[in-house]
């Protein structure tokens, strides 16, 4: 009886110690199955050899990587999104956290705000060292609600228009704020530009007008005046007249370039042939003031297309200016050549230059003197019937043609006008 009794349990002692190995061979399993869904792998198998229970735990494992690998592919491809809208956007876009840390940048902000290095895990004031933006960021945050702002960087001189909205979670909290900088610097120049043009040409045409007004009454309020007085003031009139009709034809001449209106009309130029009709048309006006003027052609120019009407709006107000400024005894070189290669310029192009022996420009304005209505000696200018849109009728026509011009001068030598135009494409 002893005997069976001893028989039994050791019976019983072998078959828990088998169970007990194969529970933990079972767990290591369920363990390993696990580890390598938590490090992001996919076991060999899901497969578990025991009971009906066990089983149920290996296909619930395998369901859950499956879901893990959703969840992964579903989030990199919103991430891929996401990056490529960042990457895409001209605007700067800068992502911060309640604590003004920054959590996201793209390229654009960092070449906004010129930073070599990336931004994230790093404060906002400290990074952009600009207080209205931080201000702007904290607005965003303590009320809950989307900020605007113009922004001047004055060490960059740049005006960057802020937008900062705030983003919240599913319960409406905020978590952080989205900021969008975008550059507005050529609008703000724009505007610049064209609070200048009216008042430029508000002031161009209150002295022709203001002198018809006060002659008109002079000659309404009097008219038994002797006719040299008549004669005298209608004379005045005339010459402000025609200022005034010369000023209305290059603000329609701007305006028409700059709207494209007039499409360019190209032909083969003939440089000789055109340049000879030219000097023809100038030819008295340059003899009446005593200066000399020449035309030099160098031999195989280049074949170049061009509106020729326009390219005469070009030469006229280039030898106008000119013969202004070039004193009796002097005088205007009107020279045509192959332009030299230079980098990105073809050698097939065309340089003309206006080469005169005046006054010359003083160096701080040449590099305005292509600005509508600046004008290097303002009162000699008017005295002389300049409307102050000569030059900038010029470069206007030239760009069109895909060409560049540019001045060079020395005070008291002269000055050189350089066009170049590009050459003729097979």
């Amino acid at each position: 009886m002893n005997w069976v009794l001893v028989s039994a349990f050791l019976i019983l002692a072998i078959l828990s110690l088998r169970q007990r190995r194969r529970t933990r061979e079972e767990w290591r399993q369920i363990g390993r199955i696990i580890e390598a869904i938590g490090e992001g792998s996919r076991p060999k198998s899901f497969i578990l050899h025991g009971e009906k229970a066990l089983q149920q735990i290996g296909i619930g494992l395998e369901k859950l990587a499956d879901q893990r690998d959703r969840l992964e592919s579903q989030i990199s491809r919103e991430g891929f999104n996401l990056q490529a809208i960042l990457a895409s956007m001209v605007e700067g876009v800068m992502v911060v956290d309640v604590d003004g840390v920054i959590r996201l940048v793209n390229d654009s902000l960092l070449a906004l705000f010129d930073l070599k290095t990336t931004p994230v895990n790093r404060g906002a004031l400290h990074t952009l060292r600009d207080a209205a933006i931080e201000a702007v960021l904290r607005k965003a945050l303590a009320t809950g609600e989307v900020q605007f702002r113009e922004i001047e960087m004055i060490a960059s001189k740049r005006h960057l228009a802020l937008s900062a909205a705030p983003v919240r979670d599913s319960a409406g909290a905020v978590l952080g704020v989205a900021a969008t900088f975008h550059d507005i610097s050529r609008v703000k120049q724009l505007e610049e530009v064209r609070r200048d043009f009216v008042a430029n040409v508000s002031h161009e045409l209150r002295t022709p007008l203001s002198i018809f007004q006060g002659y008109v009454e002079m000659l309404r309020e009097n008219p038994e005046l002797p006719r040299e007085e008549i004669s005298s003031t209608l004379q005045v009139l005339s010459k402000h007249s025609t200022r005034l009709n010369a000023l209305v034809e290059d603000l329609l001449s701007i305006a028409r370039l700059e709207s494209r209106q007039d499409g360019l009309k190209l032909a083969p130029w003939d440089a000789a042939r055109f340049l000879s009709s030219v000097e023809e048309d100038w030819r008295l006006k340059f003899q009446a003031q005593e200066v000399r003027f020449c035309i030099e052609i160098a031999p195989d120019l280049p074949s170049i297309c061009v509106d020729h009407f326009k390219l005469e709006q070009v030469f006229n107000n280039l030898l106008e200016n000119a013969l202004k400024y070039t004193p009796a005894g002097g005088s205007v070189t009107l020279r045509a050549a192959q332009a030299p290669a230079s980098g990105e310029l073809s050698g097939t192009d065309v340089e003309i230059r206006v080469i005169d022996t005046g006054s010359g420009i003083p160096a701080a304005d040449l590099p305005h003197i292509f600005e509508r209505f600046y004008r290097a000696d303002k009162a000699r200018s008017r005295a002389l019937g300049g409307t102050g849109l000569g030059l900038s009728i010029v470069k206007h026509i030239v760009q069109i043609h895909g060409g560049s011009v540019r001045a060079e001068s020395v005070v008291g030598s002269g000055s050189s006008f350089i066009i170049r135009l590009p050459g003729a494409t097979a």
